[in-house]
């Protein structure tokens, strides 16, 4: 995949080195979530939708001023750094380079956004994944997301505003059917 795309959302996929955990509990899953907040407030972006497991990162990510190399550059160079000092190890956590994928148009948009959500049960990391901590998931599936996100980070209105009310039950809904719909029908 090119580094130079010219769509402006992208979903970022992040593997460790040969299958290792990147995070061990909650303190490392906190600090990811930690730097990706530090990088938003010092380089605006949008993060639409993530999921972390013990070995892969998943974002939804909108760049509005930096390039999406250099967040995620950083991103993973500081928590690099932290996990190597933390377990005492050196090298590299990351299996090379991040993947990622232009986001083409609204439909591709909202599978993306599905997939990533789903990410935790697919990979069997937890049967329900309204509990799931390390994922969006519970911010746009809780009633009160639109006023108050349980992660401040997030950019839900362009996900939100394409379901009717009660938007967190329509979000349901397209999360866990699995044939196409159209979002707007919701």
């Amino acid at each position: 995949m090119s580094r130079h795309q010219t769509t402006p959302t992208y979903h970022i996929m992040i593997r460790s080195e040969r299958n290792a955990a990147l995070f061990y509990d909650q303190k490392d899953y906190s600090h990811y979530l930690h730097l990706l907040t530090k990088m938003k407030h010092h380089s605006p972006f949008n993060i639409h939708a993530y999921s972390m497991i013990p070995s892969q990162i998943h974002l939804l990510v909108e760049p509005l001023k930096t390039k999406v190399s250099t967040i995620i550059r950083y991103i993973q160079t500081t928590y690099g750094v932290y996990f190597n000092r933390r377990y005492e190890g050196n090298g590299l956590i990351f299996k090379g380079e991040f993947l990622f994928q232009g986001i083409k148009d609204d439909t591709h948009f909202f599978q993306t956004s599905r997939f990533i959500h789903r990410v935790p049960t697919a990979q069997k990391i937890t049967a329900n994944i309204h509990h799931y901590r390390w994922s969006s998931a519970r911010d746009y599936l809780s009633p009160q997301a639109e006023e108050a996100p349980i992660h401040p980070f997030l950019t839900l209105d362009r996900t939100l505003d394409s379901f009717s009310l009660p938007k967190h039950e329509r979000f349901h809904d397209f999360l866990y059917t699995s044939t196409q719909m159209k979002i707007n029908s919701l």
